[in-house]
């Protein structure tokens, strides 16, 4: 199916259906209340298979050839955007990008159609080494194809069956994908503040490894690490915008000296600046999104600026929030500090928004605001 055929607000549509009726949150209050069921994987192993096969969330990005729908980038923002308004801690980022990544190659090996495969019918749990620095410093893929080495920080690595890395390779860092059904694997889970975003840590001891990018061909995984940042800024959009809902729901039925709080101009301004805010956001991720897709030389400082302004605009409206909702806010019992929790532990991956402000800057970024000289 081509992406004219499917428009981005059609995926969007269709996840906030599915949403609605199973909501993300509702899993990660279960995490955050300790239920054994989901504590371990970090998320309901049946919702995530009814998720990414019957809904078709992992076969968005995937290509024809593995029964996906071969959409573009911008469509998988649509849907991670979706899934970060209801924290939904699932491997959804980390399916989005290994479909997605898996058109990098023109190499339809065995081996990788049955990975997609796999993934795509709901019957695989992906899990992403994330960004530079988790991977392919300490990741090795061998001439004969099989991965080894320490990894941190891997999204849902107790559960996972399929690793998307960055690993080091004799002619340069390669993405690839392994298979950690195949043995070899030690696994190790992380506590963090973040109930929606279980980590931990993969050692590989020599495991079966596909790799998606050409030998030396540096410009892919550029490429790659700019979809990935993508991704988690789209997350992060739809996290500051269940914020803003929380918030604009909460003002509306709470009553202070004898009025809903939402008449308040304080509380008015307070849910103003952060839909402004989100909006913006919003724009900035898809156009980032766009110029990936388009194959743009602008894509990797959009992308740099796209992550910066999500961190930004999630943590503000993650404050909002618990201001809006006052002292009910700070309890454990309500969600805001769930939204809190995911706002401060995702804005310092891949770097802090002043570091890839300034990458985006040494980039030129500039000159994308500058008026053209004659």
């Amino acid at each position: 199916m081509s992406t004219d055929v499917l428009a981005p607000d059609e995926v969007r549509a269709a996840l906030r259906d599915y949403f609605s009726d199973h909501p993300g949150l509702a899993e990660t209050r279960r995490l955050r209340d300790g239920d054994h069921a989901v504590a371990e994987a970090g998320f309901d192993r049946a919702r995530w298979s009814d998720l990414a096969g019957e809904v078709g969330l992992a076969a968005m990005g995937a290509p024809a050839e593995a029964d996906g729908l071969g959409l573009g980038l911008e469509h998988l923002v649509a849907a991670l955007e979706e899934c970060g308004t209801t924290l939904y801690p699932g491997p959804a980022r980390a399916a989005a990008l290994l479909a997605w990544s898996s058109g990098l190659t023109a190499d339809r090996s065995d081996r990788l159609g049955e990975a997609v495969t796999r993934l795509v019918e709901g019957a695989a749990v992906p899990a992403f080494a994330q960004f530079e620095g988790a991977g392919r410093d300490s990741l090795e893929l061998s001439a004969d194809g099989l991965l080894r080495g320490r990894v941190r920080g891997v999204t849902h690595a107790t559960a996972a069956d399929l690793l998307l890395a960055v690993a080091g390779a004799p002619d340069g860092p390669r993405v690839v994908v392994a298979d950690l059904g195949a043995g070899g694997v030690r696994r190790a889970l992380s506590r963090g503040v973040d109930f929606a975003g279980v980590t931990g840590e993969l050692e590989l001891g020599g495991v079966p490894a596909t790799a998606l990018t050409e030998p030396g061909d540096t410009a892919a995984v550029a490429r790659f690490d700019t979809a990935a940042r993508i991704l988690l800024a789209a997350e992060q959009v739809g996290g500051a915008e269940g914020c803003l809902r929380e918030s604009v729901s909460y003002a509306l039925v709470r009553t202070q000296f004898g009025r809903l709080i939402g008449g308040y101009q304080a509380v008015q301004h307070r849910c103003a600046r952060t839909a402004v805010a989100v909006a913006s956001a919003k724009a900035l991720v898809s156009a980032a999104a766009r110029a990936v897709d388009d194959d743009e030389d602008s894509a990797r400082m959009l992308g740099l600026l796209a992550k910066a302004e999500a961190s930004d605009v999630f943590q503000e409206a993650a404050d909002g929030l618990v201001q809006v909702c006052g002292g009910i806010g700070f309890t454990w019992e309500h969600d805001a500090h769930l939204f809190f929790r995911k706002a401060r532990s995702t804005a310092v991956l891949g770097g802090t928004s002043a570091r890839l402000r300034h990458q985006a800057v040494e980039d030129g970024c500039l000159n994308l605001i500058r008026p053209a000289t004659t």
